[in-house]
């Protein structure tokens, strides 16, 4: 209707190309005169009465536009951000392949330059699952399980990326030691993230795995000739006194928090 197209353009003027709004104008015409059909088909017969009716039902288009806007412009970028994603995948790959045959036809080295791709492959891999873990923690708290699966995957997938390389082309023999510290890696990143997102187990969680990385670190340590196999198993020790200072900790804290919350209601 006429009166709803005055309406619309009075409350959003027109913008040289952009192409948002004319969309939404476009949107909110059409919702507004099948609003009018619907609200005449129920025995109004006076349009002014039901035209007015509709514009009440929408007196701050402008906020209802920056909503659309916002919607708009996330879509576009993601559908962008995709499509860079897509591309960049692509070139890397095929960089990635061109480095390994232009190095190993010089080098003559194919024994080691497969490397390039394996783990160039698994760089890629580790980078896909930044991604999802950014997408999920983006989401409601119930998708958040998925995205400390997927860290959980990438801690292990950059872990055996840095094992090949310390293996292939350093020659390093206690390699074997880098899977255990990626395991502990992966324990810090689930506790980490567990605590930054406000996890209501957070403090469980890291209970339950200061012992687990402390007994690897026990482990790499002395297989490095950091510690000494016959003392270095004071740092599960150790670990199992910081798990009791930080219960005590949380548990004075929580005591200390109800106590001021009664005190409250008291003085109320």
């Amino acid at each position: 209707m006429e009166q709803f197209i005055k309406y619309i353009d009075y409350k959003l003027p027109d913008q040289r190309g952009n192409e948002i709004l004319f969309k939404y104008k476009r949107q909110l015409l059409d919702e507004m005169n099948a609003r009018y059909l619907e609200v005449s088909r129920r025995g109004i017969s006076n349009s002014k009465v039901i035209s007015d009716l509709v514009i009440s039902e929408h007196p701050e288009p402008e906020k209802e536009y920056k909503a659309f806007y916002i919607s708009e412009t996330s879509a576009e970028r993601t559908k962008r951000n995709i499509i860079m994603n897509v591309a960049g995948s692509v070139i890397y790959i095929l960089s990635a392949i061109i480095l390994f045959l232009g190095v190993s036809f010089l080098t003559h080295k194919w024994g080691q330059t497969w490397l390039i791709v394996v783990d160039g492959i698994l760089l890629w891999v580790a980078y896909l699952l930044t991604l999802g873990v950014r997408k999920f923690t983006s989401m409601r708290r119930i998708f958040h399980i998925f995205a400390r699966i997927l860290l959980a995957m990438d801690v292990m997938v950059v872990t055996v990326a840095v094992f090949l390389f310390s293996l292939v082309m350093i020659g390093f023999l206690r390699s074997w030691v880098i899977v255990i510290a990626g395991v502990a890696a992966m324990f810090v990143a689930d506790a980490l993230y567990a605590c930054f997102t406000k996890r209501k187990l957070a403090i469980i969680i890291c209970l339950i795995y200061i012992p687990a990385v402390a007994a690897m670190l026990y482990i790499i340590l002395s297989a490095l000739g950091i510690l000494a196999w016959n003392t270095g198993w004071m740092l599960i020790i150790f670990s199992l006194v910081l798990d009791f200072v930080l219960m005590y900790t949380s548990m004075s804290r929580n005591k200390r928090y109800k106590q001021e919350v009664i005190d409250t209601w008291k003085e109320n």
